[in-house]
């Protein structure tokens, strides 16, 4: 294994344990403290995604990865995010608060 496969290994491990504590905030909602830690599920989840933030920052050091941030890339997926919720909404598989 060389730096680029360790590293893109560590990121996906990451992005795994952001969704391991997105699962249990929405089983146990975000104020949840888990017998035995000290931080919410919201802010364990916050301190994954930097975990996340960390190894992307590497890669891109390393010349990995080339990631932009393009304002409006992130605008164009919000909108198709929102487009998705309004279609469950309509289909009754999700509440408007």
């Amino acid at each position: 294994m060389n730096t680029s496969e360790h590293l893109l290994t560590c990121l996906s491990e990451e992005c795994a344990e952001v969704q391991h504590r997105v699962s249990k905030a929405l089983r146990f909602g975000m104020g949840e403290i888990e017998p035995g830690q000290d931080l919410t599920n919201a802010q364990r989840i916050a301190q994954e995604f930097h975990d996340v933030l960390a190894i992307v920052e590497m890669l891109e050091e390393r010349g990995i990865l080339k990631r932009s941030t393009s304002f409006r890339e992130i605008e164009e997926k919000k909108t198709r995010v929102q487009w998705w919720m309004d279609h469950a909404i309509r289909n009754g598989t999700l509440v408007n608060d």
